[in-house]
């Protein structure tokens, strides 16, 4: 897994002249009053001023957590790397810890399995297997396009994923919950954090809003 912000554009002053062109106002240089806006325009619910900052990440992730996160759609603008371009069949994200299907919950997990060993043994066969089927073919003259569809989802993708700053953070709002599946929620708290880690810190004030300062 792999996280990198790439871009961003705009910070916590384009949001409150964003609010304060209702009234054609606009302000030079952010202060105290600023920061008293954005926790108003936040807890009262006027959050369409968080779209105009934009932010583009680079991430590389297994096929399964990009599927969760491109759940996430409006406002984000997505593009993948190509099996049928590109043979990027060499990269795996494995687990560390296998855990327990949940009792409470359907589509979640909890505490962890007795025999690790076993299941990292199967995870290991299952790549081993299907990256060779998959070169086998590729000898035999199939197309990339086809020859892809062999490969487990735990195959490592890589996209670049551009959105506002408010699509963000209502998929921060779901993603990083206790009840996110982890391998998910890691790559979500890593965004967050190079969020986070821009120099000067324009965002600063949004993010505490929120309840994303740390």
């Amino acid at each position: 897994m792999n996280v990198e912000l790439l871009s961003h554009f705009g910070d916590d002053l384009m949001v409150v002249n964003a609010a304060r062109v209702s009234y054609g106002k606009e302000k030079k240089e952010f202060d105290g009053k600023d920061e008293k806006l954005i926790n108003f325009l936040y807890t009262h619910k006027h959050i369409s001023v968080f779209r105009h900052p934009q932010l583009q990440f680079r991430i590389t992730c297994p096929i399964y957590v990009e599927r969760q996160l491109f759940k996430h759609q409006v406002g984000m603008s997505a593009n993948s790397i190509s099996g049928r371009y590109v043979d990027f069949s060499d990269s795996y994200s494995t687990i560390d810890i296998w855990r327990k299907q949940s009792k409470s919950s359907k589509q979640g997990s909890e505490g962890e399995i007795e025999n690790q060993e076993e299941a990292k043994e199967i995870e290991s066969f299952v790549i081993d297997v299907c990256s060779k089927a998959y070169e086998q073919l590729l000898e035999l003259g199939v197309s990339k396009e086809q020859a892809r569809t062999v490969l487990p989802l735990n195959l490592n993708t890589t996209f670049i994923w551009t959105g506002s700053l408010l699509s963000f953070f209502h998929m921060f709002n779901l993603r990083i919950k206790p009840d996110a599946q982890k391998e998910t929620r890691d790559v979500a708290e890593a965004m967050l954090e190079e969020i986070r880690n821009i120099e000067g810190n324009p965002f600063k004030y949004s993010l505490k809003a929120w309840g994303f300062d740390g």
